[in-house]
C-alpha cells in the first residue's frame, strides 16, 4: 500500500514538474505586445503607412494592439491612455498635431513603456525619460527645396523671382506644416517680389485641397496666381483638377508638393508640377529594427535622419530624372516612392 501511494505521489510530481515546464515555455514564446496610435487614416498616404506598420510588425512575430483617431488629437491622446493599460512593451505614435500630443510623452514616462513617435513630433525632444526615438524627415529641409524650386519656376515663368503664391497647408500645428513652413519661407523672404497671398488647410485631403483652389481662382483671376504650394500630394491632386476644371492652363507646371506619390509622380513627369518631395509612407521597416533593439535593451540614437529626395520638372534633364523615377514605381507597382 505504501509502495502504491509512494508511486503516485512521484507520478503527481513529475506531471507538475511538465505542467510547469511547459507553461514556462509558453510564456517564453508569448508575442511580445506592440500598442500602436496612429492619428488617422483619411488619405491614401496614411493608409499605406498603417498597413507597412502592421505587416512589419506582425513579420517580426509581434502582437500589435492598435488604434486610429479620425484626426483628433485629444482622441488620441485618450486612446494612448487606453493602450498603456495593456502595459505593452513598447508603444507607436504617429501624432496628429505637436503641441496637443506632448501629453503623451509624459503618459509613456508614467507607465515606463518606450515611446517610439514616427512620421510628426511631440512638442517634446527625444532621448529623454520614456521618448525614446523621433522618426522623420527634416521638414525644415524639405520647405527649404520646395522653396528653391519656387525661386526656380518663377524665373522661368517670369523671367525673374516675382510673383504670387497661394498655399495649401495640412495640417497646421502639425511638425510638417511648421516645419516646411519655416523652410519655405526662409528662402522666398530673399526675395521680396515673391509673396504668398493666401493660405488654408485643407488638412492634407484631395476633396478640401480641390475646393479651397476652386475658391482661390475665384478670388483671384487670370494673371494674380502665378505659383500654387500644396502641403502634400492629396492636396495638390485635388489643386489640379480644380485648375483643369476651370481651364486655369496658365497654372499648369506651376504646382509644389511633398509625399512622392504616385499620381504627383506622374504629374511632375508630364509637367503639370513644378516639384515634389519624397516622404515615403513605408515605415515599417524603419521602425521595427529599433522596436527589437529597445526589447534587447540595446541603445537607440534620439532622431535619425529619414532620407528623401526631390523631382522637378524645371529643365529637360529634371523631368527625365522624374520620369525614370515613375518607371521604377509603376515597374515594382510602388504607390508611393520608395524614399
Amino acid at each position: 500500500m505504501q509502495s502504491t501511494i509512494r508511486l503516485n505521489l512521484t507520478a503527481m510530481m513529475m506531471a507538475s514538474v511538465a505542467i510547469f515546464a511547459t507553461t514556462a515555455t509558453a510564456l517564453s514564446q508569448e508575442k511580445p505586445l506592440i500598442a500602436f496610435a496612429q492619428e488617422g487614416l483619411y488619405n491614401s498616404w496614411r493608409t499605406a503607412n498603417n498597413d507597412s506598420i502592421l505587416a512589419e510588425a506582425e513579420k517580426a512575430g509581434y502582437k500589435i494592439q492598435w488604434v486610429q483617431a479620425e484626426g483628433d488629437q485629444s482622441k488620441q491622446v485618450a486612446q494612448v491612455q487606453d493602450l498603456l493599460k495593456l502595459k505593452p512593451k513598447v508603444l507607436i505614435v504617429e501624432p496628429a498635431e505637436q503641441q496637443a500630443a506632448t501629453p503623451i510623452a509624459a503618459l509613456a514616462d508614467a507607465a515606463g513603456v518606450p515611446l517610439i513617435v514616427a512620421d510628426r513630433g511631440l512638442g517634446v525632444p527625444p532621448g529623454k525619460g520614456q521618448y525614446k526615438i523621433l522618426i522623420e524627415v527634416d521638414w525644415k529641409a524639405v520647405g527649404v527645396e520646395l522653396g528653391k524650386s519656387a525661386v526656380e519656376a518663377l524665373k522661368l515663368r517670369k523671367g525673374s523671382p516675382a510673383g504670387n503664391i497661394v498655399e495649401l497647408v495640412g495640417t497646421v500645428g502639425s511638425t510638417p506644416q511648421i516645419g516646411m513652413d519655416e523652410g519655405f519661407k526662409s528662402v522666398i523672404s530673399a526675395h521680396p517680389d515673391i509673396k504668398i497671398i493666401a493660405t488654408q488647410d485643407g488638412h492634407n485631403e484631395r476633396g478640401p485641397g480641390l475646393t479651397i483652389m476652386e475658391n482661390f481662382l475665384t478670388a483671384h483671376p487670370a494673371g494674380q496666381i502665378d505659383l500654387v504650394w500644396a502641403q502634400n500630394d492629396e492636396m495638390a491632386i485635388g489643386a489640379l483638377k480644380a485648375i483643369q476644371a476651370a481651364g486655369r492652363d496658365e497654372l499648369l507646371g506651376g504646382i509644389l508638393s511633398k509625399d512622392g506619390q504616385l499620381e504627383a509622380v506622374k504629374e511632375v513627369a508630364a509637367g503639370n508640377f513644378a516639384a515634389d518631395c519624397t516622404n515615403t509612407p513605408y515605415f515599417g521597416p524603419i521602425i521595427m529594427p529599433y522596436v527589437a533593439d529597445l526589447l534587447a535593451g540595446k541603445e537607440i540614437p534620439a532622431h535619425p535622419p529619414k532620407p528623401f529626395i526631390c523631382i522637378n520638372s524645371l529643365t529637360d534633364a529634371a523631368k527625365k530624372e522624374a520620369q525614370d523615377l515613375l518607371a521604377q514605381m509603376q515597374d515594382q507597382k510602388m504607390a508611393f516612392a520608395p524614399k
